[in-house]
């Protein structure tokens, strides 16, 4: 097995969680762009219009934001330019004409970044990775979603110190491989919320490997035997079969046992 710790993509703020709004002319193709983004790991809410996406700003802001119009609509700098009016997060733009008019007008609008099409979801979050990694850099802290900071967590009888990278299990410290404890902590930070594999694997290993499912596989294993009761059955550490995993709290007969 490769020397995994140090990759490329570790600076990159992972996107487990984090809110994302991508608007388009219909919601067909809205929808079908924020299902690949789910499948990173991101929080995704669709709109089929700039109107309804700028209306629902008021209510719930999202972290950052994808306009993507389809090539058979023109002029997203008009969409980008209401959207902006409506938030200060950042906007990315998937371009329709894909010409150096279209991005300047895009950028003098309020987007952050444009995309030429056809654009693959792929490029779009690393973009989005991108720009959170320099907004983080700006304000010298980690970004989190709804600006949360990190401090101890506990599920059941495991707590998490990530401020010392310390696990304990009733009370009793286990030790764990720096790999281990990212792979937990990414599911600590949505615990009883279902991670996309994908997402998993990105956050822990990079992006270049989200196709080795072996990895994280091996990983849960290790974990599954270190903080499970019974790691044939597991209770805290479980898979949602095409989905993902989640840190859960056991039942209360379970912890018992």
């Amino acid at each position: 097995m490769p020397d995994l710790r140090i990759r490329d993509t570790a600076e990159l703020p992972p996107p487990v969680g984090l809110r994302v709004a991508v608007v388009s002319q219909g919601l067909d193709r809205a929808c079908d762009r924020a299902r690949e983004l789910e499948a990173s790991g991101y929080r995704v809410a669709a709109f089929g219009d700039p109107a309804a996406a700028a209306a629902a700003f008021e209510r719930a802001e999202p972290d950052a934001v994808v306009v993507d119009l389809g090539r058979e609509v023109g002029f997203p700098s008009e969409a980008i330019a209401r959207l902006r009016r409506a938030t200060g997060v950042p906007i990315i733009a998937v371009g329709c004409a894909g010409t150096t008019a279209e991005m300047l007008r895009c950028f003098e609008a309020g987007a952050d970044e444009y995309c030429r099409p056809p654009c693959s979801t792929d490029e779009i979050d690393l973009r989005l990775r991108a720009l959170l990694r320099r907004i983080e850099m700006t304000a010298g802290r980690e970004v989190r979603p709804n600006g949360s900071t990190p401090g101890r967590v506990r599920v059941g009888a495991i707590e998490i110190d990530p401020a010392s990278q310390t696990v304990w299990k009733d009370g009793r410290e286990v030790p764990l491989s720096p790999t281990e404890y990212r792979l937990l902590w990414t599911l600590a930070e949505h615990a009883g919320e279902v991670v996309p594999s994908k997402a998993l694997i990105a956050r822990v290993w990079g992006n270049q490997y989200t196709g080795e499912t072996h990895y994280l596989r091996l990983y849960i294993r290790y974990l599954r035997q270190k903080l499970e009761d019974d790691p044939s059955q597991p209770r805290y550490i479980v898979n949602r079969w095409g989905a993902g995993y989640a840190l859960e709290e056991p039942e209360p007969a379970a912890m018992a046992v």
